[in-house]
């Protein structure tokens, strides 16, 4: 690793050479680190199953809230990928390419090819190690096939939301290092297969409330790291909606549009007008905030940033 020091930016570049088992190729990967950004941490909340009509100020009154805040990108049409299902949609979401790099077409995760296309973390554990990484999710299949080998935490073993919301506030109270943590929140899919994904339905309202709480909370303890010094970027995203008590049906814009959110008290995001995301954006946006640049994963992108820097 050599440091180049200029007036205003400073750079790091490290040549990784991709032989290990993870790599996305055997070819020279090269990371750019900007080290004005190097302190820099990320909270993604993973809200499964979220129908983008059911974002109220009635159901979840504190995300709403959020979306009236000026520092945000805020999409309730974001696009998901083709195949309606949690696995292709968490993988392109955390690969930042879609399901004919990536090849996850189902919830087994058959033949995937995170080697070539891994996710987001796998720059990040490479270019700044010393970052804490987490992945602390409900539905498993997320750590075991895709993050496992690319993250500092992760939890096999499923946990509720409430659990996954008590981890995750106590993982982030503690800790005073430069971190990036995915959560994922599962029941209101649940509440949706069981009860019908609808505002209309109590059993999915009443589930999209908890989580808003969670997410409310979660946010509180990034503010309060913010008053402290910390610069945190607060994300919130899904893998579809839903329709009935089902989410297979691609071409119903009830499933294959949802939510997506991204906060941050000073930056500038793209006008959430004029610009579409879709699930591959979150992953440029994470690397261009912490000013990771990997030859690799620009090479293999499918995604844009929503921020503007």
């Amino acid at each position: 690793m050599r440091y180049f020091i200029k007036i205003f930016i400073v750079l790091i570049v490290v040549l990784v050479f991709s032989c290990e088992r993870n790599s996305p190729n055997s070819t020279e990967d090269i990371i750019t680190i900007d080290i004005s950004k190097i302190n820099r941490s990320v909270l993604i909340i993973g809200i499964d199953g979220f129908r983008s009509d059911a974002m109220q100020q009635s159901i979840t009154p504190f995300i709403y809230q959020l979306t009236e805040e000026k520092n945000i990108y805020y999409n309730p049409s974001h696009i998901v990928e083709g195949i309606t299902y949690s696995g292709p949609n968490w993988s392109s979401i955390l690969t930042g390419v879609h399901m004919n790099k990536h090849n996850v077409t189902n919830n087994d995760y058959d033949n995937d090819n995170f080697a070539d296309f891994p996710p987001f973390f796998h720059y990040i554990e490479k270019g700044h190690s010393s970052t804490n990484t987490s992945s602390i999710v409900n539905w498993t299949p997320i750590n075991s096939y895709t993050l496992s080998s690319y993250v500092d935490n992760y939890n096999l073993e499923a946990m509720n939301d409430s659990t996954v919301f008590a981890t995750a506030q106590d993982l982030l109270i503690n800790s005073t290092e430069p971190a990036v943590v995915f959560l994922q929140f599962d029941e209101l899919d649940v509440a949706g297969h069981s009860h019908g994904f609808s505002p209309d339905a109590q059993e999915y309202i009443s589930t999209a409330n908890t989580i808003d709480t969670y997410a409310q909370g979660l946010f509180n303890i990034i503010e309060d790291k913010r008053l402290n010094g910390e610069d945190w970027l607060y994300i919130i995203v899904s893998d579809h909606g839903g329709e009935g008590m089902s989410h297979g049906n691609a071409n119903d814009p009830n499933i294959n549009t949802t939510i997506f959110l991204t906060e941050h008290p000073s930056l500038e995001f793209r006008p959430d007008c004029c610009y579409i995301s879709s699930q591959v954006d979150m992953a440029a946006t994470i690397m261009n905030f912490l000013g990771i640049t990997s030859s690799q994963f620009e090479s293999n992108k499918d995604g844009n940033t929503v921020l503007v820097e």
